[in-house]
């Protein structure tokens, strides 16, 4: 059996205290007056990554595997691979194999999330001319192979209200970005579902004095949402608008290969992208590629941005992992599994434990 002393902090409270646990969490002793530099807060669910420290998704099993271990060593103890838009072929060839990862319990991969390919053609962003229409077989065939936790893609894509209906009934979480769609097409799905957006602000339809889109929706009626907090993507009043309106808020990385890297050319997707100061756009062009930064920064980038301690494990942990009805993590809590980073008094990452183990060293 382990134990651990320090401050303490979930997304509803503080405190002082002692965990004794093993793979799970046993007993945590409240203590009085304990003084010293420990914080101690739930491990970073990551749902929209595609890659880090020069792997990427799309490069398939070996690559995914370096990925994750890239992110759990920067604290993201849960992370949901991330696609983007190709051909069936080409992302069934890349997640072959995957379920061997998701099953092995020394690694933090839950499932995959879809990014495309039914998506609208004319909001792709960074992502691939590749777009399809709705393709039930598509998803039956991945299914085979493994668990899609998400779907991004566009409600406005025809054939999308019997697919929709499809994917939520396959337990797929449904969440609308890269996408044209107007106000009253998005509500009326929110009205029966429960949608999600996918990096929130970013891709969509937006909001205007005039014109209501999928933001206007998301920030009205949404319940829940992904947003990049990499001061770059989305400003700092603009996440804390988010807050406010969106109970089941949650930060994303997006982070692709060149996170971790030094400035430079490098590919997305196809593309040629350029990162300089932890900024990745599209070569000769001002279109953002993605992010390059992990869980662990966008946490500090919350803190910065005067949000609490409370709030901003709320937002790395908590809301993503309600979102996917994972309920044995995103809480430091007894019964609950062992995952959890403690830092110093200046948010230095100190260890992380997975499943109750130091794999830090």
């Amino acid at each position: 059996m382990n134990s651990i002393k320090g401050k303490i902090i979930n997304y509803n409270e503080s405190f002082f205290g002692e965990i004794i646990f093993n793979q799970n969490i046993n007993k945590i002793n409240k203590i009085e007056n304990f003084n010293n530099d420990v914080i101690i807060i739930p491990g970073f669910v990551d749902l929209h990554c595609h890659g880090g420290n020069g792997f990427d998704t799309m490069e398939g099993y070996s690559s995914i595997k370096e990925m994750s271990n890239f992110h759990l060593l920067h604290g993201t103890t849960t992370l949901l691979p991330t696609t983007w838009t190709s051909g069936f072929d080409n992302i069934l060839k890349t997640l072959k194999s995957i379920d061997e990862l998701i099953n092995d319990e020394n690694n933090n991969i839950e499932g995959i999330h879809l990014e495309g390919p039914f998506i609208n053609p004319n909001k792709l962003g960074a992502q691939p001319a590749l777009t399809q229409l709705p393709s039930y077989d598509f998803i039956e065939n991945i299914l085979k192979d493994v668990d899609i936790k998400i779907i991004t893609l566009a409600p406005e894509i025809e054939g999308m209200n019997e697919f929709i209906d499809f994917l939520i009934n396959k337990d797929i979480r449904v969440q609308f970005g890269h996408t044209l769609a107007d106000f009253k097409t998005t509500n009326e799905y929110l009205e029966k579902y429960n949608v999600g957006f996918t990096h929130l602000y970013n891709a969509m339809s937006g909001h205007s004095s005039r014109k209501s889109g999928v933001l206007s929706a998301a920030l009205l009626n949404g319940k829940h949402a992904e947003i990049i907090c990499d001061g770059y993507h989305v400003s700092e009043q603009a996440i804390k608008i988010a807050k406010k309106c969106i109970p089941g808020l949650y930060a994303v990385s997006d982070s692709i290969s060149a996170t971790g890297l030094s400035d430079g050319e490098y590919n997305f997707a196809g593309i040629e992208i350029i990162k300089k100061n932890n900024i990745v756009t599209i070569k000769d062009s001002n279109t953002l590629a993605g992010s390059a930064i992990n869980m662990y920064q966008t946490f500090k980038n919350l803190i910065q941005m005067s949000f609490s301690f409370e709030e901003a494990v709320e937002m790395t942990s908590f809301n993503a992992a309600k979102y996917l009805n994972l309920n044995n993590i995103g809480l430091i809590k007894e019964n609950k599994i062992s995952n959890f980073i403690v830092l110093d008094n200046n948010l230095n990452l100190v260890d992380i434990y997975f499943n109750g183990k130091k794999i830090n060293g």
